[in-house]
C-alpha cells in the first residue's frame, strides 16, 4: 500500500515472526470493519466476512497465502435498487515474493497500454511484492471479496423492461421547416 493508508479490515502477519513453514490464520471482520468495507465497496451491508488462510514459506523467502473465503453481503439490484443478498465463497491464492519490487509494477492503466498479451499474462502470473516482510491478510480477503461478488446483482424476478424509462418523444418543430416555408413563400411571390 503505497499511500500508507490503513485498510478497513487489517490483519498484519510479519513473515519473519512465523515459527513454522506452514501456519494457518482464521480471520473474521468485526461489525465496524464490515461496515467500513461495505462503504468502500458501495454495498448495503456485509453481514459476515471470514477466511481461513494458510501461509506456506518457501526457502527462497516467497510466501503462498491460500484458503477459503466466505462472505454474506447485501447489494443493490442494478435494475430496481432493491436489496439483493448474496453468499460469496471463493478460494484465495496469492504468491508473495521479496524479490519483486512495487516500483517495477504498473501503477496506472496508462502503464498497461502497449503491452502485448504475453507481457500482460506475465504480469498476472508475477508474484505480489512482499513489502517490509509483511502481509495484510485482511486486505487480501477484502480484495478477493471485491472481485468475487456479483458485479451486476439482480433481484430474482425483476424484469428489466419493467423499469426501462420510456422517453416521451415530444414533437418539436423543426427550425429548418420554418426556413423551408419562408423559402416557398419567397419563391411563390416571384
Amino acid at each position: 500500500m503505497s499511500e500508507n493508508l490503513t485498510p478497513e479490515f487489517s490483519r498484519i502477519v510479519k513473515v519473519h515472526e512465523l515459527t513454522a513453514k506452514k501456519t494457518t490464520h482464521d480471520i473474521e471482520a468485526s461489525a465496524a470493519e464490515r461496515a467500513a468495507l461495505a462503504d468502500r465497496f458501495e454495498l448495503i451491508s456485509i453481514e459476515k466476512l471470514v477466511a481461513k488462510l494458510t501461509l506456506t514459506v518457501a526457502g527462497n523467502g516467497e510466501v503462498t497465502v491460500r484458503g477459503p473465503l466466505h462472505a454474506e453481503i447485501t447489494q443493490r439490484c442494478v435494475v430496481s435498487l432493491e436489496p439483493v443478498p448474496e453468499t460469496v465463497d471463493d478460494e484465495i491464492e496469492v504468491l508473495y515474493s521479496p524479490h519483486v519490487s512495487e516500483e517495477n509494477l504498473p501503477s496506472t492503466a496508462d502503464d498497461l497500454e502497449g503491452l502485448s498479451e504475453e507481457e500482460l499474462m506475465a504480469l498476472l502470473e508475477q508474484p505480489e511484492p512482499l513489502t517490509d516482510g509483511m502481509i495484510d491478510l485482511g486486505e487480501v480477503a477484502s480484495q478477493f471479496l471485491a472481485i468475487s461478488m456479483d458485479p451486476y446483482p439482480r433481484k430474482e424476478g425483476v424484469d428489466i423492461d419493467e423499469f426501462a424509462e420510456e422517453e416521451e418523444v415530444e414533437e418539436k418543430p423543426n427550425p429548418f421547416a420554418k426556413l423551408a416555408g419562408l423559402k416557398d413563400k419567397l419563391e411563390n411571390k416571384n
